[in-house]
């Protein structure tokens, strides 16, 4: 009987590294979110579409692609809060980040961060809570697999301090 055991117990130990990393919480590739068109359509919507960054790289991961730092509308100094081009190579998808933002207050209409899908012009915006101030917020998910993508921000601070920002397609 001892044998039996010891034999089950050799038998398991060649684990591969994603069961392993499974066993420890960690995603795997295997475990990644699987997003894909609806009906088989390209550039049109997606199940990972308007989905929470957050949620979605426990399983996607992400990176920055691109940056920028907003332009003040009157004279053009890019000293306004950093926009980033988000990227999730394994679940294809994109979304905006701001860092540095404020949010709506009382007298102005603070930042907000917007991905936009060039196919078919789908967008998900979202701002910072109101009052917020040096806020990080990120806008929601477009799935890009074949298409491309950019993130936009604009901010008011109040009449005449507007910051506005665009990256490059990805």
């Amino acid at each position: 009987m001892q044998r039996v055991r010891v034999k089950a117990l050799m038998s398991a130990l060649p684990l591969t590294a994603a069961t392993g990393a499974a066993w420890l919480g960690l995603a795997t590739p295997a475990q990644a979110a699987t997003c894909y068109w609806y009906s088989g359509q390209t550039g049109t919507s997606s199940n990972c579409d308007n989905q929470d960054p957050d949620v979605l790289a426990a399983s996607c991961g992400g990176q920055t692609i691109y940056s920028t730092r907003l332009k003040r509308s009157y004279d053009g100094v890019a000293d306004g809060p950093l926009l980033e081009l988000r990227y999730s190579p394994s679940c294809r998808t994109v979304w905006g980040r701001l860092t540095g933002a404020w949010g709506t207050d009382y007298d102005q209409s603070g930042c907000t961060v917007t991905v936009h899908r060039n196919s078919d012009g789908q967008e998900y915006s979202r701002k910072p809570a109101f009052g917020a101030t040096n806020a990080t917020v990120w806008s929601n998910t477009v799935y890009d697999a074949g298409v491309a993508a950019y993130v936009k921000a604009n901010c008011d601070t109040g009449p005449g301090y507007q910051y506005n920002g665009q990256t490059a397609s990805y």
